[in-house]
Formats: C-alpha cells, sequence, structure tokens
C-alpha cells in the first residue's frame, strides 16, 4: 500500500550505518536564499546528505513513501519523476516514455526519523545546478548565488580544551553498542589543543579534575588540591570495557555484564589509600560515576548484588570548564594503569 505526503511528512526510521560525520554548520543556499532545515546536513562518503523535506519544500516536488518496498518516489509539476530504494545504489527515472537508471554517488539513508538524499544527484536529476562553497560551507542550488552576502557563522565553541563530543546530544538517545564505539572512536583521536596526548587522555585529567571540584574524594585535601597524589604517585586512567564481568569472574552464576565502556581514574600511594572512580558519559556535558568496593564481604551472590546496586544507582557530576595549564599538569602525572586496561591500547 502507498502513502502519499507532501513537504514534510516524516519517513519511517529503517537503518543508518553507525559512524557519519555530523556537519551542522553546513548551510544550503537554494534559489536566492538561505535555506531553514530543521535537522542538519550531513556529510557521508564525502556527499552531502540532505533532509528529503529540503526537496519537496524548496523545489516543489511531491513525495511518495512505499512502506512495502521501502521506496521513496519523487516527481515534479513537469512530469519529471524518479524512484530510489533506501539503501540502494541506483535512482530510477520513471517518467512518462523514460526507463533508465542513474548511479548514486550515496545511498538514501534514515537518520533522526528523516529520509536524507544525496543533494547533488537530486537537484541535478531535476535540471537543477549545484555548487559548493568550500570557504563558506555553503551548498548552492540554482543562479545568482553571490558569496559576499553569506556571513560567516560564529562557531560556538562547546569546550575549549577540544572534547566537544562530550555535549553531543545527539548520542544521548542512541545505544549502548553505539555510544561505546563513538566513544573509542573519539577518545582514539589526537588531541588539537594537547600535542601528544589522545582526547581520552585530556578527558581523564578533565574528569579528575571535576571529580575533585565536587568534592567527592575520600580525602578532603585531595578536593582542595586535586594534583597531591598525582605529583607523587602519577595518574592511572584505565578503561572497563562493554561486555566485561562486572564482579570480574566470568563464571560466577547470575553474572551481569558491562553495558557500557567506563573510564577508571586512580591514583594513589597504596591500595588501601587509593582515590579512585569510574565513570560514563551523559552527553550533556556532565558524567555518572560508581565506585566499587576494594574488599568484598560475604558469598559471590552477594558480592554481585552488591556490585549490581552500586552500578545501577551512579552519581551524576558536571564536567567543569578547566583551565588549560590545570590539565597540562595532570598530564605531565600520566601512567599506565592496569595492563590489561592501557586506555591508548585499548582506544
Amino acid at each position: 500500500m502507498k502513502k502519499k505526503f507532501i513537504l514534510g511528512a516524516s519517513i519511517l526510521a529503517l537503518a543508518i550505518p553507525t559512524f557519519v560525520t555530523a556537519n551542522s554548520n553546513i548551510r544550503i543556499w537554494m534559489k536566492g536564499n538561505l535555506i531553514k532545515s530543521d535537522v542538519a546536513p550531513y556529510i557521508y562518503q564525502e556527499r552531502t546528505m540532505v533532509p528529503l523535506r529540503v526537496i519537496s519544500e524548496n523545489l516543489g516536488k511531491e513525495v511518495t513513501w512505499d512502506g512495502a518496498k521501502r521506496s521513496v518516489n519523487i516527481k515534479d509539476e513537469k512530469g519529471n519523476e524518479f524512484s530510489l530504494i533506501i539503501g540502494g545504489k541506483f535512482m530510477e527515472d520513471i517518467s512518462a516514455n523514460v526507463d533508465r537508471k542513474i548511479e548514486l554517488d550515496a545511498p538514501a539513508l534514515i537518520k533522526d526519523d528523516r529520509t536524507f538524499v544525496p543533494l547533488r544527484a537530486i537537484a541535478e536529476a531535476f535540471g537543477e545546478r549545484v555548487d559548493w562553497d568550500k570557504d563558506k560551507r555553503v551548498v548552492v542550488i540554482g543562479e545568482g548565488y553571490d558569496t559576499n552576502k553569506i556571513k560567516e557563522e560564529k562557531k560556538e565553541v562547546l569546550d575549549p580544551l577540544g572534547l566537544d563530543y562530550l555535549y553531543n546530544k545527539d548520542m544521548a538517545g542512541k545505544s549502548d553498542e553505539e555510544k561505546t564505539q563513538y566513544e573509542k572512536a573519539m577518545r582514539a583521536q589526537e588531541s588539537k589543543v594537547f600535542k601528544g596526548y589522545k582526547n581520552g587522555d585530556v578527558e581523564g585529567c578533565l574528569a579528575w579534575l571535576s571529580f575533585a571540584k565536587a568534592g567527592e574524594f575520600f580525602e578532603p585535601e585531595q578536593n582542595k588540591n586535586p594534583f597531591l597524589n598525582p605529583k607523587k604517585d602519577g595518574l592511572g586512567i584505565g578503561l572497563t570495557k562493554r561486555g566485561e564481568a562486572m564482579s570480574g569472574y566470568e563464571k560466577t552464576e547470575g553474572e551481569d555484564y558491562y553495558k557500557r565502556d567506563c573510564m577508571g581514574l586512580a591514583s594513589g600511594p597504596c591500595v588501601a589509600g587509593l582515590e579512585h572512580f569510574d565513570y560514563y558519559i551523559n552527553y550533556d556535558g556532565t558524567f555518572s560515576y560508581f565506585r566499587l568496593p576494594l574488599h568484598y564481604q560475604g558469598t559471590a551472590p552477594e558480592m554481585l548484588k552488591e556490585v549490581k546496586n552500586i552500578v545501577a544507582h551512579p552519581k551524576k557530576i558536571k564536567f567543569i570548564k578547566a583551565d588549560k595549564s590545570e590539565i597540562e599538569k595532570l598530564l605531565k602525572t600520566l601512567v599506565d594503569a592496569e595492563n590489561d586496561y592501557k586506555l591508548k591500547d585499548l582506544v
């Protein structure tokens, strides 16, 4: 059964690859004006992907969604009509007395409950000229474009330490697996602010300082001076990977496993006096942390119950806007955590 809609009707979400490059600062100029889009364009396979709503609203196209075939038909008042399947490599020209396939430079995809299509392929199929202003990052459709009339967008710096991914609200609703893959990729990137370090190193140091600012360390002196232990003993940044046993004993009956990667920070002169915590990102500028006991009392089931309860009730802390010099001071104290959990090896 076919369902017809004009302009901005949503198309049911089907699938999207795990990694795409978000480019919210990409703008679209169409026939004399910058146009607005409720969902930002992005780059996928080096092609600009735009929500189909942009085509239907601003080029006057009529769109039909066929749920059974998972296909989209686009046509105009001149009788031009094209059909494409979500994820397909071709777009079919099904206009009257025409039967030809047009290879797409990128497939149509579903993202954020919107159908995204490769802008150049769709626009040019309907006879529209498409250009790219790389300096202003503007996709140009049609004639009469004047780059001098396009004002530079003010780029918001979410984090002066280069950790903008901590504020990526789009990730908040993703699955635990997607979050884990995203965090792994972001932490592995070289820091744009601190030469010779990775984002994961910087993030761990920021979490350590934020923890002290919130007054969460056991020792009051550590909260007043978060450089106290690292100065003497170094700062260890470890990683507990998604899928690891919570108790540490894989054969424990009723075992549960971590659903997210958890960063672990530790510094102290000995195990008994260790300052430590584990945390995961919330993507709103906060992280949630928990602390597991250094020693357990009771049976294995009792231990597992205690661990699951602690992990299920984390406490939220806000990342502070740390001074660059403070982060540098901590970065210089970094030491590898346990061999199995070396952050640089895992990310």
